[in-house]
């Protein structure tokens, strides 16, 4: 059976609604170009942004396709979309939305090879979809293949803690620190999973280190501040801190 066969109606609705709108938006843009407007495939993935976070998908959908319309080959407005794609087929739970959400991931790292959140929703999607084993097939390549990156390693970390394996989260994220000493994610990281283990102090002083390297990380303050109380009375603080199926071997492009 075809897998648009199991659309729910909602889905189709929705599909539909997004289908009408893209005939228009290359017309709509070379209108808009006409206009003088001049709107950038950033600002074109900015107004996407804010009506996504609103919970206007097709909307959002359309002004992604602006952006690409813009720039052909922007891996931002790839990747917005298959985020966009990923939620509708999570909320409807409906395979069409999620395969068309792998092959927008993939797209976007045609374009971006070392594009840290689609490596992330990608792998995240492919774990949803009971493909765990291809979600880190796919982070350990990207390790393999950039291995003076600490990027791989932290979303290698992070996939692994997800599925249980914190001792290999821990692995990969001290190697993170090792590979690049200047990474405020990963030490951050890292201090998360201390933290979570008990090691205050220890979390503490990393917490401190990442905040140093990036101020810019408005939550670590609290969180800074909130060990330190618990180091000086003992009292525990809270913690700071995260499925449908098969899809085509060719959209994985070898990376899984």
């Amino acid at each position: 059976m075809d897998y648009y066969d199991t659309y729910s109606s909602n889905a189709k609705n929705a599909l539909t609604m997004i289908v009408q709108r893209s005939y228009l938006w290359a017309t709509m843009l070379a209108a808009l170009c006409l206009s003088g407007c001049g709107i950038t495939a950033n600002g074109w993935n900015s107004e996407g942004v804010q009506l996504y976070e609103a919970g206007h998908f097709p909307e959002a959908i359309e002004r992604f396709q602006y952006a690409l319309g813009t720039e052909e080959n922007n891996a931002d407005a790839y990747y917005n979309l298959a985020v966009s794609y990923h939620q509708m087929g999570l909320k409807s739970k409906d395979q069409g939305f999620l395969k068309e959400s792998e092959a927008l991931y993939n797209r976007c790292l045609d374009f971006d090879e070392n594009h840290t959140d689609s490596h992330r929703g990608l792998a995240v999607l492919l774990a949803q979809t009971d493909r765990k084993d291809r979600a880190i097939s796919l982070l350990n390549n990207w390790t393999q293949d950039k291995p003076h990156l600490s990027a791989p390693r932290v979303e290698l970390a992070r996939l692994h803690q997800e599925l249980g394996d914190t001792q290999a989260a821990r692995l990969h994220l001290e190697k993170a620190c090792t590979i690049d000493k200047n990474d405020a994610r990963a030490w951050k990281a890292l201090a998360a999973l201390n933290e979570s283990e008990g090691r205050t102090e220890v979390a503490l002083a990393q917490y401190q280190r990442s905040y140093l390297l990036d101020n810019q990380q408005s939550q670590l303050p609290t969180r800074i501040a909130s060990l330190n109380q618990q180091i000086r009375t003992g009292v525990p603080s809270p913690n700071a801190n995260s499925d449908t199926r098969v899809a085509d071997d060719n959209l994985s492009r070898g990376r899984y």
